[in-house]
């Protein structure tokens, strides 16, 4: 019957066939993706169940009333979900029967946290403390039991698929016999001409986002992408041919390098074969930078060649530093928050007993010494609000720029007299600027900072730091930090400000020159940077002025 259909027929049918197939199986990938999302939910409230009910515990145990409330109302929610939805028979034996009656238990570990939490109860937080334990271990039974029932459903919806992939394949079958094996007489031909071409592999190499750099075994390179161009400024005329990896290679890999490639010529074997690595490229510029690699081999073994494909992944190392010096400002407010709350009440009752003591005294010398106590306990009260107040995240506004100069100098006051730095100050600017107090302040600090480090390293003799501020124009501040610790040694200058540049091997609580140049220039539009002068070194922070004084 198919004989004596036309081609244009048969191909028809055989289309209809697959669309009809294709059809099926979008269906059952739609069903079995919503099943796995409805799954996956279910998974992740019950998972959730378990986090919930150890933060209940932990917040009861440090009496933190806010996050205690709010996680006991989370798992009141996520419980009442998951036994209101469709269960089966084994999770419906482990939530509403004996032995386990998980439901119950729940619900009686969340009565005592209210309890707890509203009237302090001991008792409950005895039973709290006692059975958080015993319902976790019940909680991941029920996550368990999600999970397998999950992956029951999705290996059935996967034997349909592989039914439909089955009738594909054979459909796929006579429509090669009866379709394609007629045509192909009439287009081998043209199929040779083609295949023999590389124009097509080409394409995809040349268009890759990735850099694709081949070696032959004489290890000399033959394939060298446009990526690769951009990437390590080397045009393909300077690496095909030769032996020139080693040109974007540091000069810490290079040893590596040569053992590696040493080992694969005698057996073979790619001892990084499918792994993805995390190392450094050199450019054309000397300027190392992070790259992420992917060794893989050709199957020929006579003209056996490395293909790396290489990633550029500097941006997306500079994010990951700029998410950790915020997660680190984050973590240092909230650190500086709780002792500022801890210490506030002592202070006070030592304030408040030195008044009384000074009541009571009738000798002048010992009032003296309550006054300087006083005076003690006013500073020590003075000095962590000041970095309360530094790490909050302040809001964008119109202010002066000797604001954030002197919320820097106060949290930086002790190290000036620890080391007898002179601060020359000269503000002769009463101009203002809009942005966050806090975002200036800090670059100003990761700039004394700096000094500070260096000036202690190099010992300098009568060390000196002169912070001045003038108005550059109508339209803009000018703000100069110098000191005379001898200048930078980095050169160019500017390599300073550029991410992955720091040779510091103390961790540090600020926020760095790089990101400092991002504050000023994003937050600020305005520009930061840095020369040597007569005895040191000299920074230039210059911003636009605002448009309105503030009220």
């Amino acid at each position: 019957m198919l004989t004596a259909l036309s081609f244009t027929k048969r191909y028809v049918l055989a289309l209809g066939i697959i669309a009809l197939l294709s059809t099926l199986a979008y269906f059952n990938l739609n069903h079995m993706i919503e099943s796995q999302v409805d799954d996956g939910k279910m998974i992740n409230i019950s998972g959730r169940q378990r986090m919930l009910s150890q933060k209940i515990a932990l917040f009861s145990i440090y009496y933190k009333t806010k996050y205690l409330f709010e996680n006991i109302k989370l798992m009141e929610h996520s419980h009442r979900l998951l036994v209101s939805s469709k269960m089966s028979d084994e999770l419906k034996k482990l939530y509403f029967e004996e032995p386990v009656h998980l439901d119950k238990r729940v619900k009686e570990y969340l009565f005592h946290a209210k309890r707890f939490y509203e009237n302090h109860d001991g008792r409950s937080l005895n039973y709290v403390l006692k059975h958080s334990q015993s319902l976790l271990y019940d909680l991941d039974r029920a996550v368990s039991i999600y999970q397998k029932e999950a992956e029951i459903k999705t290996k059935k919806l996967k034997k349909v698929e592989f039914f439909i992939f089955v009738l594909t394949l054979i459909t796929l079958f006579f429509e090669a016999i009866f379709i394609f094996m007629p045509a192909n007489r009439s287009i081998n031909k043209k199929t040779k001409e083609l295949t023999a071409e590389k124009d097509y592999s080409n394409m995809i190499i040349e268009s890759s986002a990735n850099a694709i750099i081949a070696l032959d075994k004489d290890r000399k390179v033959q394939t060298y992408n446009k990526m690769a161009e951009k990437i390590f400024g080397y045009t393909k005329e300077e690496m095909i041919g030769e032996d020139s990896l080693k040109k974007i290679i540091p000069k810490k890999y290079r040893r590596l390098h040569d053992l590696g490639l040493s080992n694969f010529m005698k057996s073979g074997k790619l001892k990084h074969r499918g792994e993805v690595l995390e190392l450094e490229g050199l450019r054309k510029d000397n300027k190392v930078f992070p790259i992420r690699i992917y060794f893989g081999k050709t199957s020929d073994k006579e003209n056996v060649s490395i293909v790396a494909n290489i990633q550029d992944i500097s941006k997306e190392k500079l994010k990951d530093t700029i998410v950790q010096q915020q997660a680190k400002f984050a973590a240092l407010g909230e650190m500086i928050a709780i002792i500022a709350h801890q210490w506030r009440q002592p202070l006070a009752q030592l304030n408040f007993n030195c008044m009384y003591i000074r009541k009571k005294l009738k000798d002048d010398e010992l009032k003296k010494e309550i006054s300087k106590n006083e005076e003690i306990i006013a500073f020590m009260s003075e000095t962590i609000s000041s970095f309360e107040d530094f790490y909050k995240k302040s809001k964008r506004e119109i202010f002066h720029p000797e604001k954030s100069i002197a919320q820097a100098l106060k949290l930086l006051e002790s190290l000036f007299k620890l080391n007898q730095i002179e601060l020359v100050k000269d503000f002769r600017s009463g101009a203002t600027v809009y942005g966050s107090i806090n975002s200036l302040a800090q670059v100003v600090l990761s700039i004394l900072q700096n000094m500070i480090d260096v000036i202690k390293q190099r010992e300098i003799q009568n060390p000196v730091i002169k912070i001045v501020l003038k108005e550059r124009s109508d339209e803009e501040v000018e703000l100069t930090i110098a000191d005379n610790a001898g200048g930078i040694i980095v050169k160019p200058i500017e390599e300073i400000f550029e991410p992955f540049k720091s040779k510091k091997t103390v961790p540090s609580t600020g926020i760095g020159l790089y990101m400092s140049r991002l504050i000023i220039e994003e937050k600020f539009k305005g520009c930061i940077t840095a020369r040597n002068i007569d005895e040191g070194a000299m920074f230039t922070i210059i911003l636009p002025k605002t448009k309105v004084l503030p009220d």
